[in-house]
């Protein structure tokens, strides 16, 4: 059996806690890459944590934003949340905090493949705090390490609208523009309502509604968003 598994002692240290179900903490600490890479089928992986983890975080981080910015609209909600909780981050935030020294992961992944999987066991360690320790506990964690620059983003005010957004990261990355192309309009005249697609290089990336075509391709801007930010 390879070496680290559970380290009771190392995660009880890091988070401050003393531990109740260890199936929890177990399961939370392998990733499945470790589990390939070693050729074990007979211990968990931390997807399940990782889903649960991540509905917690996305509840937590809306309200916060919701309670506490409450003269921004759901667009500028949607691009901090999405700047806020973003693979790339996350992944970082677990490096600072050293959870690869807990988390099993496979020791063959590049730089970003190793971020991404942090990224992703974050978010089943908040599962595993949730249920092992309580959701104070859990709203503690995200507000201690998640939400702390929240405010700063908002101060340099670095919001804009999703389009200009979406469209300046792809460009970055890619050099290319997102198209949109709408899709159905449906409704009598004053109440219209439109569907938008939104395409990279003729593959389809997101679809948005709204009762505008802006509001429908606002829409499907803050969903690739999203989808960009979770899988970079």
């Amino acid at each position: 059996m390879p070496k680290k598994v559970l380290k009771i002692k190392e995660i009880e240290k890091i988070f401050n806690i003393k531990i109740k179900n260890k199936d929890i903490w177990l399961s939370a600490v392998i990733h499945k890459s470790w589990l390939f890479y070693h050729h074990l089928t007979n211990l968990p992986n931390n997807e399940k944590l990782e889903f649960i983890g991540d509905a917690i975080l996305q509840m937590i981080v809306s309200l916060y934003l919701y309670e506490n910015f409450k003269d921004l609209d759901e667009g500028k909600l949607s691009l901090i949340r999405a700047n806020l909780v973003n693979r790339h981050r996350l992944g970082e935030i677990a490096l600072k905090l050293n959870l690869d020294r807990i988390i099993n992961i496979s020791p063959v992944l590049d730089k970003k493949g190793k971020l991404t999987v942090l990224g992703d066991s974050l978010e089943a360690i908040i599962g595993a705090l949730y249920l092992d320790q309580g959701e104070e506990k859990a709203r503690e964690f995200i507000y201690e390490h998640i939400l702390k620059d929240a405010a700063e983003v908002i101060k340099k005010g670095e919001i804009k609208d999703p389009k200009t957004y979406f469209q300046e990261i792809i460009q970055k990355k890619y050099g290319i523009l997102p198209e949109y192309k709408i899709t159905e309009v449906s409704g009598p005249p004053h109440q219209r309502k439109f569907k938008v697609a939104l395409y990279l290089k003729d593959v389809k990336i997101s679809e948005g509604q709204g009762t505008s075509k802006q509001e429908a391709e606002f829409d499907a801007a803050l969903k690739a968003i999203e989808k960009f930010m979770n899988s970079n």
